[in-house]
């Protein structure tokens, strides 16, 4: 399984979570402040998650959300989709390769702009 998936569903329960905490009436105001900045920290991290979801096409992007978000099997995937189970398991497995190759383009990149700063002329 990739990070960023496992990190997707953390995230997703992290959420759920603060929104849950943020019901209590007893909760203290200064607790309210904390609770509300962790939940827009993830509700942003979030938005950066689906923007890769949204990157795939309409059958890839229902896979991930079946497989990852909704914790279906492969096969009741492609039961659901209506695909043979071959098919969805070939196509998670090029989702998957995708995937790794823009982790492995991202940490590149980073790695990159460490090495070498942007510096801008004044």
């Amino acid at each position: 399984m990739n990070l960023w998936i496992g990190d997707y569903l953390k995230l997703r329960n992290d959420i759920y979570y603060l929104e849950f905490k943020l019901t209590d009436p007893e909760l203290p105001k200064k607790e309210i402040v904390d609770v509300r900045k962790k939940l827009d920290e993830r509700l942003y991290r979030e938005g950066q998650f689906k923007v890769i979801l949204k990157s795939f096409d309409d059958l890839e992007n229902q896979i991930l959300i079946m497989r990852y978000a909704e914790g279906l099997t492969l096969n009741k995937v492609a039961e659901n989709l209506g695909y043979t189970v071959q098919y969805i398991y070939n196509k998670h497995a090029k989702i998957l390769e995708t995937i790794s190759t823009f982790e492995r383009l991202h940490t590149e990149l980073k790695q990159f702009e460490k090495n070498f700063p942007l510096q801008r002329k004044k």
